[in-house]
Formats: structure tokens, sequence, C-alpha cells
């Protein structure tokens, strides 16, 4: 959510005792709709994209502000996924598969739960941040269509995290699962600017006019007798 090029967005996933903080982009409440609509618990304003426009770049982090540790079970985590506001907006998201599109990052090395359930997990200190998930190197989502107006709000991005607070006894906690969401909207198109046409009004035309001096009057008078008496001649011979 070109129209710029590439851009990052850093999208930090939380819990209540956790810190959030979201790139470039404006913290607002979940009331709309569509924050409700997809069980928000953080939201943000996008960027506004027009057809052909690339979100990529992603990735989250997850930091615990907690005194104690948290736990994270890799079975339990869905993939973010970018869902459209109407049935004429479509996305493209490249690849297409969400296991190739995202990655855990570099400090995320699973291990088998020591319960021996054959699940594997991840353990996140306290006031701990890692890179939990970013897109692979190339990985986009392109948004191909919209019926939405200039302004509206036409997807919703959704950064899920299940997780697991830890007490002071080192007793697991339920399952939590926070959901972070970025909004995006239909680009307004840039008002167009004529340049100024200047009229330049051309110079009247000067028509020429033969002038004559008086000599030349003259001389033209006595051609004019000349040939008078040059037709009386004739006229004077027929007869």
């Amino acid at each position: 959510m070109n129209t710029k090029g590439f851009f990052a967005i850093a999208l930090f996933l939380t819990t209540t005792q956790a810190f959030a903080s979201v790139g470039d982009y404006k913290e607002t409440a979940c009331t709309a709709e569509y924050f409700t609509a997809n069980n928000c618990t953080a939201c943000f304003e996008g960027t506004a994209l027009t057809n052909g426009d690339q979100i990529n770049g992603l990735y989250d982090s997850w930091t615990n502000k907690n005194v104690n540790e948290q736990i994270i079970y890799k079975g339990e985590q869905v993939m973010p996924e970018i869902i459209p506001l109407s049935a004429g907006t479509t996305f493209v998201a490249n690849p297409l598969d969400p296991t190739a599109f995202w990655k855990y990052g570099t400090d995320i090395i699973w291990t088998d739960s020591p319960t021996g359930s054959g699940v594997q997990e991840f353990i996140l200190d306290a006031a701990k941040s890692v890179k939990f998930l970013e897109a692979d190197l190339g990985a986009s989502y392109t948004l191909t269509a919209t019926d939405k107006a200039p302004g509206e709000v036409l997807g919703v991005l959704k950064f899920p995290l299940s997780y697991h607070d830890v007490d002071v006894d080192g007793n697991e906690g339920k399952k939590n699962t926070h959901i972070e969401c970025v909004s995006y909207t239909s680009k307004v198109a840039a008002p167009v600017v004529v340049a100024p046409v200047e009229i330049v009004n051309p110079e009247p035309v000067q028509m020429t006019t033969v002038k004559t001096g008086p000599g030349e009057s003259l001389l033209l008078m006595a051609l004019a007798l000349l040939i008078a008496a040059g037709f009386v001649i004739v006229r004077n011979r027929k007869a």
C-alpha cells in the first residue's frame, strides 16, 4: 500500500505489557468496523495505494515487557494476511504460499518442548526483543484492482501473534492472541496543474502601397497622352 517505489514497514507486536511502535504509521483507535470485524487489538493507519502499488519490506518484532518470560509455540502461529474490504478490491501476493512469503527472524530458533509433546517452542526472556517475522526478499503484496473511492479504506493487513505468559513460579498461562492491523486507503489522485498559456496578439499586417512622386506622375500623364494621340491617328487613317 509505487506509486513511491519500495518502502519498509516496521510492525511491532504487543501484549498489554509489551511495547508497540509502527514505523511512520500513525496509531489509531480500533473502533472502525473494518478493525473490529478483524478482531484487531492494535491499529494503525497505513499508506495510500493505487493500482499497481506494492507493499513490501514487511517485518514485525516481538517485545516482551513482562517481568517474566513469554513462550510461543510454532504450531499456534498464523501467518499475516491482507484482507480486501470489497468484492472489487484484489491484492496479489508474491509468492502466493504464505510459508514462502514469510520467514522467521534469525533469532527465532525453535526447540522441542521439554514436555515431550513434540511441539516446537521459543522462549523470549523478560525485557527482550526479537524480529519475529519478516517478508522474504522480494516478497510483496500488489494492489491489482479496487472499486473503492479515493480516500476510502480498501484493505487491512493483519499480523497475529499467539503467546503464553509465564508466571514467577514458571507456570504457563493460557494462549493469548494479539492481532495488529494496518489499514490502507485508496489513493487520491493528485490535482492536474495546467500551466498558464500566454496569448500573444500577432502584429497587424501592413499593406504595401505604391507611392509615386511628382516626376513619376508627370511621366505617366505624358504616356497616357501619347497613347491617346496614337488612337486618334489610327482612327483618322481608317477614315
